[in-house]
C-alpha cells in the first residue's frame, strides 16, 4: 500500500507517505507559505522514497474545513497529481484529522475540535475514539459563533482543542465536575492522521475520481482573488 496524503487547510502545511507500515512525514507550520512549500516537500518525500506518482495507490487530502485558500491549494494539488497518474482520492475532515492527532498524542477518546474560522465563528464538531482507535464524529461539522456551539453529553469528559478553542476560551463549557474544560494546546491536522483515517477506507474500496475531489468550506466565500485563482489552476496543471 502506497498512499500520500496532503494537508493544507490550516497554519499546518503537512505532507505524509505511506509504504506499506512506514510512514514519512514533513510537517510544518507555516501560515501562508504553503504554495510555495508544499509541491518542494512532496517532491523530496517522494524522491526519498524512489517513487513516482504513478506507483501510488491513492492520494489522501484534507478536505477542510478550514482556509479558504489552503483547502483550495490542497484539492487541486491532489486533483492534479490524480488526473495525471490515474489514481483514486480520499477525502478526510481537517476536523477529524485534528481529532485523531489528539488522540495519538494523549490518548484522549472524547474529542472537541473548533477551528479559528475568522469573522467571530468557529468551525466545530466532536468526535469520540472507538475500538479501532480512530476518532468518528458524533455530531454535524458546523460554522457558528463559540458561544453557539451545541452542548454535549456531559457525563463524558471532553477534551477541547484547536485554534478556536485557544482563541475563545472563555466561550467553553464546564466539564462534569463544574470545572472550565481540559484543552490541548497546538492542536494541528497532521498528514500522519490523515493516512490513519483513509487506510480503513481505501481497504474498503471508498475512494472517489480525481474529478470528485471537492472542498467542504461550511462557508461560502463571494469571490476569491485573482492570485488564489491563479494559484489554484498552477496546481492543477502539476
Amino acid at each position: 500500500m502506497k498512499l500520500l496524503a496532503i494537508e493544507t487547510s490550516t497554519e499546518a502545511c503537512s505532507v505524509g507517505l505511506l509504504i506499506d507500515n512506514q510512514i514519512k512525514m514533513d510537517h510544518r507550520l507555516a501560515p501562508q507559505q504553503h504554495g510555495k512549500l508544499v509541491l518542494p516537500m512532496i517532491d523530496a518525500l517522494m524522491s526519498d522514497a524512489g517513487l513516482q506518482p504513478a506507483q501510488l495507490d491513492c492520494v489522501v487530502y484534507g478536505r477542510g474545513p478550514g482556509s479558504f485558500t489552503g483547502v483550495r491549494i490542497g484539492v487541486a494539488l491532489t486533483q492534479g497529481i490524480a488526473l495525471g497518474a490515474d489514481l483514486g482520492v480520499i477525502g478526510i475532515s481537517t476536523l477529524q484529522s485534528v481529532a485523531q492527532g489528539v488522540h495519538r498524542v494523549h490518548g484522549d477518546t472524547h474529542v472537541s475540535v473548533s477551528l479559528d474560522a475568522r469573522m467571530s465563528e468557529v468551525y466545530h464538531a466532536a468526535f469520540v475514539v472507538g475500538d479501532a482507535g480512530l476518532a468518528m464524529p458524533v455530531t454535524d461539522e458546523v460554522v457558528c459563533p463559540p458561544e453557539a456551539i451545541a452542548e454535549l453529553d456531559t457525563v463524558q469528559e471532553w477534551v477541547w482543542c484547536g485554534s478556536g478553542a485557544e482563541r475563545y476560551p472563555d466561550t467553553l463549557p464546564a466539564g462534569a465536575d463544574g470545572q472550565p474544560e481540559v484543552t490541548r494546546a497546538d492542536a494541528w491536522p497532521c498528514a500522519e492522521d490523515l493516512l490513519a483515517l483513509a487506510i480503513p477506507l481505501f481497504n474498503a474500496g471508498k475512494m472517489l475520481t480525481a474529478e470528485q475531489a471537492a472542498p467542504v468550506y461550511l462557508r461560502n466565500k463571494v469571490a476569491e482573488t485573482t492570485a488564489e485563482r491563479e494559484e489554484a489552476k498552477r496546481l492543477r496543471s502539476v
